[in-house]
């Protein structure tokens, strides 16, 4: 996957910071360092200020809805378990 710019590339590689790239929904989040699993979105990169894509997530889940499961069914599409449902359009 090709980053915004060299420093959110790097932030990501080596986790330093609470940054965090989820490529099954193309999301961009800081996670909360209180122990919890909350993110905070985030729609532009901090280093260079670009414009970062859509999150996916809202359209992942109304997706597997309409083919009825639910997020965990152990009978999910593989390819909704990674980015490739939405590369593949």
């Amino acid at each position: 996957m090709k980053h915004c710019c060299e420093k959110m590339a790097s932030h990501l590689i080596h986790g330093e910071i609470g940054l965090k790239y989820t490529p099954k929904f193309r999301s961009y989040s800081l996670d909360y360092r209180d122990g919890g699993s909350s993110v905070q979105a985030i729609h532009y990169c901090p280093w260079c200020g670009t414009k970062l894509p859509e999150d996916l997530g809202d359209r992942w889940f109304d997706e597997i809805e309409a083919l009825g499961f639910e997020p965990g069914d152990p009978h999910l599409p593989e390819k909704y378990k990674t980015e490739e449902w939405w590369l593949n359009k």
